[in-house]
């Protein structure tokens, strides 16, 4: 890089062949210092230190709709029938200080892999009715968050059911979340890593993107197949044979019926031959493909006739 110097800073350029790197880090540390004289008298002790840029939060102690009961090393938030605002919600749950928990609820955007995307943990932790959220902290800092009861999308709803984890390690800043399903009694978990990174305060929320599919494929393969079943090692060319099946004329309107196909080919009123549409592929590969499909995009190939 070449810079055309002009008078003034010719000046001060009192260095041979002085590397550029040198002379705009020179620029940058004499700014420093001018500064640390004019606002703290030189002495960087007194200079206040925050954990990562933004602005200072605003939690409060009081918020409509939650209960909050405080213990030794606990708060807990007992959210009522009546849901507050999400925004109010996120700041009292992050707390009064800049910490990794305030940077995990209140950031709208997070990085996943070299993507930006809308961060899911606000939606993960949103307030819902009849929840209770525990916040445990270690030397005044949050550690763990845990969250009791959730809605179900079928069955019983169980107020003591812990449906997420969050635990940090401020170690390694590593942030695992786990989310729990529950499956006929047992409870089947589905684990996430983020990673906080402070020095970004632009983007301080990580996804850790290394075994993300595997670890939910694993998730779906013990919530569907059982939990001492293994994720087999499966090459996503090769090919499942599964059982044959037949097609009957019936079958194939009442499907139609149900995704709204009027296609005339697949009725028995307008053809004396009944087609079977090609979306009905699913019916008959349902049993192959519902045991590998959390492997990819396997061949699937089912012996079929229609009677």
């Amino acid at each position: 890089m070449c810079i055309l110097q002009g008078p003034v800073a010719a000046r001060w350029s009192i260095k041979k062949d002085e590397p550029i790197k040198d002379l705009l880090g020179n620029i940058t540390t004499s700014l420093i210092s001018k500064v640390l004289q004019l606002n703290y008298s030189g002495d960087e002790s007194i200079i206040p230190t925050i954990e990562y840029l933004a602005p200072q939060p605003s939690a409060s102690s009081s918020l409509s709709g939650v209960t909050r009961i405080q213990r030794t090393n606990d708060v807990i938030y007992e959210v009522g029938k009546s849901l507050p605002c999400s925004n109010a919600w996120f700041e009292t749950l992050g707390g009064a200080e800049l910490t990794w928990l305030h940077a995990l609820v209140t950031s709208r955007t997070i990085l996943q892999g070299t993507s930006y995307i809308d961060n899911p943990i606000r939606r993960l932790l949103a307030p819902r009715s009849g929840q209770r959220v525990v916040v445990t902290y270690e030397h005044s800092s949050p550690a763990s968050v845990t969250v009791f009861g959730a809605a179900r999308s079928y069955g019983t709803q169980r107020p003591g059911f812990k449906a997420v984890e969050v635990q940090y390690s401020a170690s390694t800043q590593l942030i695992d979340i786990t989310i729990f399903e529950e499956r006929r009694e047992v409870t089947v978990p589905l684990y996430l890593q983020f990673v906080y990174k402070p020095s970004q305060g632009y983007m301080p929320i990580h996804e850790v993107a290394v075994d993300r599919n595997k670890r939910i494929k694993q998730f779906y393969w013990k919530l569907w197949y059982g939990d001492n079943e293994v994720l087999p090692s499966v090459g996503i060319k090769e090919k499942f044979i599964g059982p044959e099946v037949t097609i009957t004329a019936e079958e194939v309107e009442e499907f139609c019926t149900v995704v709204e196909n009027q296609g005339e080919l697949f009725k028995r009123t307008r053809m004396d031959t009944v087609q079977v549409p090609m979306d009905f592929a699913i019916v008959t590969g349902w049993q192959v493909s519902s045991r590998w499909s959390p492997m990819g995009n396997l061949k699937l190939i089912g012996l079929c006739r229609l009677s």
